[in-house]
């Protein structure tokens, strides 16, 4: 039997930091790729609530999805800049995001800065 499921890419541990964002919380590996998923979820409810179907969804289920947690460093940093930052914070604002933010997400602390020198907003 072939074994077809996507290879995981990840190159560093979900704790390391993958990136600063627009707002100065530093995300790490495993909190971006869980503001990647709210992304990705809301584009497809979007989708289905105002389309016959949806293209996201078809193309997850036709090709298989690797799965933002498997993304290599690189990987989910182009993905978060290449507009899934904006749409996460819009979603955000507007009270969208389709469940909390993951509960070790510096947003819901209100920090800002290196998370080992932490300050408050």
């Amino acid at each position: 039997m072939p074994n077809n499921i996507p290879t995981n890419q990840s190159d560093i541990a979900d704790t390391d930091v993958v990136l600063i964002d627009k707002e100065d919380y530093w995300l790490t590996h495993y909190v971006l790729a869980e503001r990647m998923i709210q992304v990705e979820y809301a584009s497809i409810r979007d989708q289905i609530r105002n389309e016959a179907s949806s293209d996201t969804l078809t193309y997850i289920l036709e090709g298989g999805f690797r799965g933002f947690h498997k993304y290599s460093k690189e990987h989910l940093r182009e993905e978060w800049l290449d507009g899934a930052e904006d749409k996460w914070y819009q979603l955000y604002a507007d009270a969208e995001l389709p469940w909390e933010p993951y509960e070790e997400d510096p947003i819901n602390k209100k920090l800002t800065g290196d998370p080992k020198e932490a300050k408050q907003c």
